[in-house]
């Protein structure tokens, strides 16, 4: 296995999940674009911004059939069928269709296929494959860096442009934001809530803690020590945007992205079931089918529903165990956190021998 920045190689297998998340994303976005094509017409015959030539602007029949081949290449690519060069050339068709019109532009829809583009460019098409195996192996990480970097980017940009914007920096953004999303949120929210959001003092405090946390991510997320605290905090920073506001495709681009700070070794941890109970064999079941990224090797234990070893090979049972579990278990995982705490918690007030 080779090291340094650049040469790197380490296991590919994640980013097999990489590749069929970008993918699936890249398809919706494309068939919106399909079904505005088809419900407002062709943005060629109103207003738009060609970037190009007005030549090189395809007709309405071309670009349907643009449209018709990104949707191909990602549907292929989810599948593992020409993963690589299919999902490259669905980022590149949106990509030339930005050039064509800068109306359809948008900076979440960029990022998706920009970072698409750059997962193309990893080994991402040795797993994850329908009706075959995945072959395993290293392989060279250098592009993958480059997709960490732009998630990185990303959020160093956003917290940068809200720290110097007063408007943000003062709560103004947020305050009007909250307020269009207000019906929304008190269909399901307690009416406390509701006007907590319209208060400007938490207005306020909530910027200074939306830019806190996308400086602390841009950072955080490289570094062994602060990156499970960075992710747990990203996930739930996503959670509310998409509570409060509902930015397009900004956080599911973002959560999928998270993918590129996975540790690329595989089952170094396992979780033994109780097998010999229902519930164990039922458990045993559901997480084994909910480990995509296989975080774990999973198998049977006597004694205790589950037991957790972590990758230092560690025991853990109880909470200590569903803790570990949490935390390599993507459903689970805001569940980390809490967990994390209240077993702390337990383990400074149990008695020293």
């Amino acid at each position: 296995m080779k090291s340094g920045f650049l040469a790197e190689e380490r296991e590919t297998y994640v980013l097999g999940a990489l590749r069929v998340g970008f993918a699936l994303l890249l398809l919706g976005q494309t068939a919106k674009r399909a079904l505005e094509l088809t419900r407002a017409g062709y943005f060629g015959d109103v207003f738009h911004v060609p970037l190009l030539p007005e030549s090189l602007v395809p007709s309405a029949t071309t670009y349907g059939v643009l449209l018709g081949f990104a949707m191909l290449g990602c549907v292929l690519s989810a599948l593992g069928v020409l993963a690589r060069p299919a999902l490259l050339g669905a980022a590149a068709i949106g990509l030339y269709c930005f050039f064509c019109d800068r109306v359809q532009y948008h900076n979440n829809r960029y990022q998706l296929l920009l970072l698409s583009a750059l997962v193309a460019m990893t080994p991402c098409d040795r797993s994850f494959l329908v009706g075959r195996a995945a072959r395993v192996g290293p392989g060279p990480r250098w592009a993958l860096r480059l997709v960490a970097a732009q998630v990185s980017l990303v959020y160093l940009a956003s917290g940068l442009g809200k720290l110097l914007d007063p408007d943000w920096r003062g709560g103004t953004v947020l305050l009007l934001r909250f307020a269009m999303g207000r019906e929304r949120v008190a269909a399901f929210a307690p009416a406390a809530v509701v006007e907590l959001l319209s208060a400007p003092w938490f207005a306020t405090a909530a910027s200074a803690a939306a830019i806190s946390t996308e400086l602390f991510l841009a950072l955080g997320l490289w570094f062994p020590r602060t990156r499970v605290v960075a992710l747990w905090l990203g996930v739930m920073f996503h959670f509310f945007i998409e509570v409060g506001a509902r930015v397009e495709l900004f956080s599911a681009t973002m959560l999928v992205g998270y993918v590129a700070f996975v540790r690329p070794e595989v089952r170094e941890r396992t979780l033994g079931w109780d097998t010999a109970r229902p519930l164990g064999r039922r458990l045993f079941q559901l997480f084994s089918r909910l480990d995509v990224l296989a975080r774990f090797d999973h198998g049977a234990c006597a004694g205790a529903l589950l037991v957790a070893r972590d990758r230092d090979g560690h025991e853990h049972r109880g909470l200590a165990a569903w803790r570990e579990l949490a935390r390599a278990m993507p459903p689970l995982f805001p569940l980390w956190l809490p967990l994390a705490l209240l077993t702390a918690r337990r383990r400074t007030s149990a008695p020293q021998p």
